[in-house]
Formats: structure tokens, C-alpha cells, sequence
């Protein structure tokens, strides 16, 4: 700190004395700006953010098992009290979802298999058939009478082809596969229902077993329909019987059901069309 000298005069003697210089007065401060905080900024992030941290502290792993006899035991009770039902049963299949949804998107991926299975979903309502449940890309569905599934898998193929263009604009190619039998199955109890038995695999395999845009029953339909074709020969269209190994089930007698105006997939002039579609 900087000093001045001053003289002073006292009994002959020069004292040296050291004056602090007063300290320079402090400026005010100027005010600080302060940047206005967004909107977004101001939210309470614990209002907006998933809550991830635990709820408690963490404590010892717990060590006891699932009851796994109780399950056992609800699910015994539930088979063994479960009727057997005969059903007609139908499964539908959306060609491609998986490669569409990763080339368009999930949302127009979700559009396409919505409008499929709503369009399937109408046709078996005007056909007495009841949903079971929606397989994401497909339905399954279970009649009470064959003749009413084969009518509803025949009014999704008319519909299908007579909005193709329209549907071609919106979500562009609806190409799909249906399988049909017929058997026994177990009603499960729930919300939704659900049903279990032989018939219901047979009916997945018929239908993965399709060519594109094709409806195939096996030969237990075909015994319960083929009288009734008279009734409906104007309409209904009936391709040659072909036997199939069916995974997982054996061999099997499938047979292609079509509206008879627009012929069988199984036809020379169809798979030339299908390949450019």
C-alpha cells in the first residue's frame, strides 16, 4: 500500500510518519442481466421426467419363491371344468408387416394392420362369427356353422379387391392369407376369451401354408360345405384337393375357396398378377 511522508517538528526531531491513503470509493455495482428462462425451462422436471430412481431404498433380494402349486392348481380347475366346443375356426394373416413397418414407420405400419383387421373384424360380424382376439397382424375368429366362415373369409377377399386401389393410396399393397378348419376345441373363461385344442394349431398352419391374397380350408370344411355349394354355386368357387404337410400336424387335404368371379390364386392368371403386386 502506497504511503506519504510528513514532517513534524518536535523537540529538534524529524519523525517520519506513514498516512494511509483513503481507499478509492467503490463503484456500484452495475446490475447484472440476467437471461429470461424458457417456459420449458421453468417446469419442475420431476413433473415431466419419468420417475426412475427407486421409490424406497434398496433392501436385501428377496429369496421366496412364486407359488407355483397354486398356479398349478387354478389352472388344472380351469381345463378340467372347461366343455369342449365344436368351432369352425379362421386365422388371417397381414403379408409383410414386419418389412413394411421398418420401411415406412411404425405409424403407418400400425395404420396398414389396423385397417386389416377392422375390414376382417366387419366381414365375420356379418357373417355370425365371433373375434377371439386381434394377433397384430391378422385375426382369429371362430363360427358356430362353416358355411358362415367361408362366406365371411370370401366377403374379405371381394372387400380387399374392390378398395385395392383406394387402400393402395393410403398404405399402399393389402395382401394377405386365410386359413379355415373345423374340431374341438376348450373355451377358456376370461376377458378376452380364448380357446385351446388341436384345431386351433391346424388352423394356423392352413393359413401360413396360403399363397398371397389365398383362402384355403381343410378337408373336414370341405365335408361340411360341400353340400351347401349348390345352394351357393353361383358364388362359390372350389380348386382341386392337394395334400400338404402340415408342421407340427401331418398331412392334410387343403382345398382354395374363391368368389367365383374373381377365380383362384392357385390359377396360371392370378400368380402372374400377384407378381406385380
Amino acid at each position: 500500500m502506497g504511503a506519504v511522508q510528513k514532517q513534524e517538528n518536535t523537540s529538534n526531531e524529524v519523525r517520519v510518519v506513514s498516512l494511509r491513503r483513503p481507499a478509492p470509493a467503490e463503484k456500484a455495482a452495475a446490475p447484472r442481466k440476467t437471461r429470461k428462462q424458457p417456459v420449458a425451462d421453468m417446469v419442475d422436471e420431476a413433473t415431466v421426467l419419468p420417475q426412475l430412481a427407486a421409490s424406497r431404498p434398496a433392501g436385501r433380494v428377496a429369496t421366496n419363491l412364486v407359488d407355483l402349486d397354486k398356479i398349478i392348481g387354478e389352472v388344472s380347475h380351469v381345463i378340467a371344468t372347461t366343455k369342449d366346443h365344436y368351432k369352425c375356426i379362421m386365422f388371417t394373416d397381414l403379408e409383410s408387416s414386419t418389412e413394411y413397418k421398418r420401411s415406412m414407420g411404425h405409424t403407418k405400419g400400425y395404420m396398414r394392420n389396423r385397417l386389416f383387421c377392422d375390414l376382417c373384424e366387419d366381414a365375420v360380424r356379418q357373417h355370425n362369427g365371433q373375434i377371439v382376439k386381434r394377433l397384430g397382424d391378422g385375426v382369429m375368429v371362430v363360427f358356430e356353422h362353416a358355411i358362415d366362415a367361408v362366406m365371411a373369409s370370401m366377403l374379405i377377399k371381394r372387400s380387399i379387391a374392390g378398395h385395392r386401389k383406394k387402400l393402395k393410396k393410403v398404405v399402399g399393397s393389402l395382401n394377405y392369407r386365410i386359413g379355415i378348419t373345423c374340431g374341438y376345441v376348450k373355451e377358456i373363461p376370461g376377458k378376452p376369451k380364448d380357446y385351446i385344442g388341436h384345431a386351433m394349431d391346424k388352423g394356423a398352419r392352413i393359413q401360413t401354408h396360403a399363397r398371397r391374397n389365398q383362402i384355403l380350408i381343410d378337408e373336414i370344411m370341405y365335408g361340411l360345405i360341400h353340400t351347401k355349394i349348390r345352394d351357393y354355386s353361383d358364388d362359390i368357387l372350389i380348386g382341386a384337393p392337394k395334400n400338404v404337410t402340415l408342421k407340427g400336424v401331418g398331412v392334410s387335404t387343403l382345398y382354395e375357396v374363391s368368389p367365383k368371379q374373381m377365380g383362384l390364386e392357385s390359377g396360371m392368371a392370378a400368380r402372374m398378377r400377384n407378381l406385380f403386386r
